[in-house]
Order: C-alpha cells, then sequence, then structure tokens
C-alpha cells in the first residue's frame, strides 16, 4: 500500500482546489491532541498535588 495514493485519488497528486478545501477545515486534529495532552498533564500534576504533596503536610 502506497502512503501517498489515497483512495479518492488515485494518480497521487491533488489539485489545488482540494488543498485549499482540506487546508479551510483548520487543525482539528493538531487542536485536539495539544487539548488531550493538556488533560493528561493536568491530571498528573493533581496526581502528584494530592498523593503526595498533601499526604506531606505543612512544612515548618
Amino acid at each position: 500500500m502506497d502512503p501517498n495514493v489515497h483512495s479518492g485519488d488515485h494518480s497521487g497528486n491533488a489539485s489545488d482546489d482540494e488543498v485549499q478545501r482540506i487546508v479551510a477545515q483548520g487543525p482539528h486534529g493538531a487542536i485536539a491532541v495539544a487539548g488531550v495532552a493538556a488533560v493528561v498533564v493536568l491530571a498528573i500534576w493533581i496526581g502528584f498535588y494530592f498523593l503526595v504533596f498533601v499526604p506531606r503536610g505543612v512544612i515548618h
């Protein structure tokens, strides 16, 4: 299977109109990946806070 050949385009070349249509839709996938990464980082931070820092208590 050739990764350069798409199911709707067997020649391997996309027309300018098709490229413009795809670009106009925006980077939804990249935004979704960034959002998931941010949620994972926040969850890890909250986990460390409640499982490490809170049990230690106040340091005098």
